[in-house]
């Protein structure tokens, strides 16, 4: 499927199902039938978009044939929340649950943001202190905070082909929490401090109450890496196209106040996911920024990383084309949730697990070039 008019927002998207202008939904999403609740009045609607702004129709025809060359399954893109482009190809579909591999940080990000504003925890509150107990009599271990745990700064050694999130607890430490960025399972062990902060609920079903249910996200999937039932919270998540464009449109509004929908957690915690730490500028809570790195740091970044800091940012970061306020949940294969909140853009694209070639900064220039205010 392909659209390239113009689809008003109030006839794309929806919240909890009263029409919002910011979450997408329909019966090829999941959503539930039934006629859409009028939308509600707006104290300071948007200006209507000029037919002249955003990203040109030949603009988006190059970024979505790059796309479809490099084997692309959805292409979606929204400016203003106008939806402008909405493509299926090489076996994707509207419907379809699409891999989010370790883009699956960005839910769980927020989640760590919502989970300290919701009083769970202090955001640097040693984990040890009332969940992982396991590591008070560690002296490195026991300094390590739930804000190293969500910017991947543990100093934890990376551990790989395990069977649940007990099984990170006795990764050796390396480096002390908040010095080095580690690309690692910091994430799961996140979910085993929340899991036992919450006292009793899952994980996995607060982020449905907190997060997925208020902004309409019906159809994300896990697909357990884990023997104990545990999500990997590192990569395992599937959801469509159109849903994962609702979490985009919610960044996107937040980050420049103008938000409408269910309130979710204050704007100081959530302007904490978009904030650099001082072991990678360019990194968040699980999401890349378009920050620079010193050049010392981004080679120790490198070492520790293979080379990961100037395969997946350092092309973003030099290219000027791309503003500063760019921010992406990014994930093995070209799984990528852009949000440009400067330009008002919102870009999905997914691809098939068999290929790992797609380049951000190919795709994003293609669709920034000649790009009309």
């Amino acid at each position: 499927m392909s659209m390239r008019r113009r689809v008003p927002v109030s006839r794309m998207l929806r919240i909890g199902g009263a029409l919002l202008g910011v979450a997408l939904v329909g019966a090829a999403c999941g959503a539930s039938g039934g006629p859409a609740a009028p939308a509600p009045p707006d104290a300071t609607p948007p200006a209507a978009p000029s037919p002249a702004a955003g990203p040109t129709p030949e603009a988006i025809a190059a970024a979505k044939a790059y796309s479809t060359s490099m084997g692309g399954q959805t292409f979606l893109v929204l400016h203003r929340g106008q939806l402008l482009d909405e493509s299926y190809t090489n076996g994707g579909s509207a419907d379809r649950i699409q891999l989010l591999a370790s883009a699956t940080k960005g839910f769980t990000g927020m989640l760590g943001a919502i989970a300290a504003a919701d009083g769970l925890f202090d955001l640097d509150e040693p984990v040890a202190q009332r969940a992982i107990t396991e590591w008070r009599g560690d002296a490195m271990k026991s300094r390590i905070t739930y804000r190293h745990l969500l910017t991947m700064t543990s100093g934890l050694r990376e551990l790989n082909d395990l069977s649940g999130w007990l099984d990170y607890l006795p990764a050796p430490v390396d480096y002390p929490g908040g010095s080095t960025f580690v690309y690692s399972g910091d994430p799961n062990i996140f979910g085993l401090a929340l899991e036992r902060r919450l006292g009793g609920e899952a994980v996995v079903d607060y982020l449905a109450r907190r997060l997925l249910q208020p902004l309409g996200i019906t159809s994300l999937r896990w697909a357990s890496n884990f023997t104990d039932g545990r999500p990997n919270l590192s990569g395992s998540a599937y959801v469509t196209a159109r849903d994962w464009a609702k979490f985009g449109e919610f960044i996107r509004l937040t980050m420049v106040s103008r938000w409408t929908g269910p309130v979710i957690l204050p704007r100081p915690f959530f302007d904490q996911v978009f904030r650099g730490n001082p072991a990678h500028p360019a990194y968040g809570f699980y999401w890349w920024l378009k920050k620079p790195v010193p050049t010392a740091l981004a080679a120790t970044i490198d070492a520790n990383n293979k080379r990961q800091y100037s395969l997946q940012i350092k092309p973003i970061v030099d290219q000027p084309m791309i503003p500063d306020d760019f921010v992406m949940a990014k994930g093995a294969y070209g799984q990528q949730l852009y949000v440009i909140p400067s330009l008002e853009l919102t870009v999905v694209r997914n691809g098939p697990a068999q290929r790992n070639n797609f380049d951000d900064v190919e795709f994003l220039t293609r669709l920034l070039t000649g790009f009309r205010r």
